[in-house]
């Protein structure tokens, strides 16, 4: 009889250019289309007091709908991008997707609009 090998473990790394700043949060990879579900992230934004979240990323109609839903139902307040999320399908099911945001988000915003509400605040 044939054993199988031993599975490795591979660990998620950083970026060099994308490396966390010494205070700044991390949370261990997620395993949901939620990146609230089954992580500490929520833990960890009320023990640093944050209020609001910004959400985009690689398939906004999967995850990123959901930690949004997920996050309004928490209490954050949240901003969802236009132009820092991707939606498998085509531009159909983009534009589908941006239309739905209002709806389970705070602001939708583009990332130049967002980086100048914060300048302004």
């Amino acid at each position: 009889m044939r054993r199988r090998p031993t599975a490795r473990r591979r660990w998620a790394r950083f970026h060099p250019e994308l490396s966390p700043n010494p205070g700044e949060i991390t949370i261990a990879p997620h395993k949901n289309i939620d990146v609230l579900a089954n992580t500490d992230l929520d833990v960890q934004l009320r023990q640093h007091n944050v209020e609001y979240v910004a959400i985009g990323g690689m398939i906004g109609t999967m995850c990123v709908e959901s930690t949004a839903r997920s996050a309004m139902e928490r209490g954050y307040h949240v901003t969802t991008f236009t132009d820092a999320t991707a939606a498998a399908g085509g531009r159909d099911a983009y534009e589908a997707m941006i239309l739905r945001y209002p709806a389970i988000s705070h602001a939708t915003l583009s990332v130049d609009e967002y980086l100048a509400a914060i300048d302004k605040a």
